[in-house]
């Protein structure tokens, strides 16, 4: 706090000592120049005065004259010859020339009385040694104002420097492991903007090692059942088993081990915050048909396809890996847990393209389909062995969609099943 505090005080009371002096140096050399008009026309008016008082008077009672007027007049009058002070080669020419002549050394004014060796003396005048005794009253007062810049300067840090401190200790906690740790300021602290992304920082971090922790759990426990049966069947074969059966029954378990390992790669590389997706123009509607008909030789389900897109020949853009691979998941999903029938629909509006995926299964209960967008979560009545699936799928989805800065979207399908919509943003272009 101590070097806190000094470092700013000391910046704080530079920056005024240097404004200060700028100012004053301008603010002075103004009112001199001022000042010196003013004075001008005072002292030409009270010279002019007491010569012409004088000029009606013998130089035998001059001085008695004078010594009268002083009683009269606000400044210091004397008749002297004009060799009482030294006066520079160019004063001394002004001075017989009738000019008055300011001695800065002595505070007076000087002026000859026309044809003779004498010269009208005003001074010293006090107020020009006040002016000089200003420069001690400023630094004084420059030091106390220094001074007391000190209390605000305190008073504003200390809260400051409360806050800090309490952020120091929660990033402590929240680098021992602690992730749960949130910092809480008051909505006027100048740190809350700070404390809020500290906060937000906390949370992500907090979800992410909750999410890897579940990611690691899911694995291990996907992983168990089928290392389980091939070490049964490994067994089986040791004893004596009809080993083709069992060697179908291993490539099975292994295409499933593998399934796996390419899943969840394929989301780790779709959790990278720099992920870039390579959009390009694609003609939608035969790249709908290869898919359905790629799907269609790998089952018994043909999807229908419903073309709502305006033009004959309409191109959409998309990274095509992807959304082949977002596709592939939903009608795989729609054949495993959905029923007997697939329909695709293609629509584009406002800048919004979106493709529906519709089966007529039992679909998805409204209050799960947030939570199956996540990775490992799955309905509990898909969890058996004639289903599978990893519960990865709708979370690829979800990614591949958000990497198109779009969303992928659970509703009830009008075929009675659920409906999973793929939305993202697209230009619609047709080529005649």
């Amino acid at each position: 706090m101590r070097q806190l505090f000094l470092r700013f005080y000391l910046t704080v009371v530079v920056c005024f000592l240097a404004s200060s002096l700028v100012i004053g140096a301008l603010y002075k050399n103004l009112l001199e120049r001022s000042n010196e008009h003013y004075l001008s026309d005072i002292f030409k008016t009270t010279i002019s005065v007491v010569e012409s008082t004088l000029g009606d008077l013998p130089p035998s009672i001059w001085h008695d004259e004078v010594k009268r007027l002083k009683n009269k007049l606000p400044l210091p009058v004397e008749i002297e010859t004009l060799n009482t002070y030294t006066l520079s080669p160019g004063n001394q020419d002004a001075l017989i020339n009738g000019d008055i002549i300011f001695l800065q050394n002595q505070d007076v004014y000087l002026h000859r009385i026309p044809d003779t060796g004498l010269m009208v003396v005003l001074g010293p005048v006090p107020y020009l040694q006040r002016l000089d005794n200003f420069a001690w009253a400023d630094l004084v007062a420059l030091l106390l104002m220094c001074a007391a810049l000190g209390v605000p300067t305190w008073l504003w840090l200390r809260p400051l420097w409360r806050d800090l401190q309490h952020m120091a200790r929660q990033s402590r906690q929240l680098g021992e492991g602690d992730f749960s740790t949130r910092v809480t300021l008051h909505e006027g602290s100048t740190l809350n903007s700070l404390g809020v992304t500290f906060n937000r920082m906390a949370h992500d971090v907090e979800e992410l090692t909750a999410s890897r922790k579940a990611l690691i759990d899911a694995v291990s426990h996907d992983l168990r059942t089928p290392l389980a049966r091939l070490r049964y069947r490994l067994e089986a074969i040791k004893g004596g088993a009809e080993s083709s059966q069992q060697i179908v029954a291993i490539e099975r378990d292994l295409g499933q081990i593998d399934e796996l390992i390419e899943e969840w790669l394929t989301m780790s590389t779709l959790d990278k915050p720099q992920l870039k997706l390579e959009t390009q123009a694609i003609e939608i509607l035969p790249w709908l048909r290869r898919q359905i008909s790629e799907f269609s030789s790998q089952g018994n389900i043909t999807p229908e396809l419903i073309n709502l897109l305006p033009g004959k020949t309409p191109f959409l853009e998309a990274d095509s890996h992807y959304l082949t691979r977002a596709l592939a998941n939903l009608m795989g999903n729609a054949r495993r847990y959905g029923g007997t029938a697939i329909l695709l629909t293609i629509e584009w509006e406002n800048g919004l393209a979106k493709l529906h995926v519709d089966d007529n299964g039992q679909g998805i209960p409204e209050s799960e389909r947030q939570r199956l967008l996540q990775p490992f979560e799955r309905l509990e009545v898909s969890r058996n062995r004639q289903t599978g699936g990893f519960g990865l799928g709708l979370a690829i989805v979800s990614m591949i969609m958000r990497g198109h800065n779009g969303a992928a979207v659970i509703s009830d399908a009008p075929l009675g099943g659920a409906r999973v919509t793929l939305c993202w943003p697209s230009p619609l272009k047709n080529v005649l």
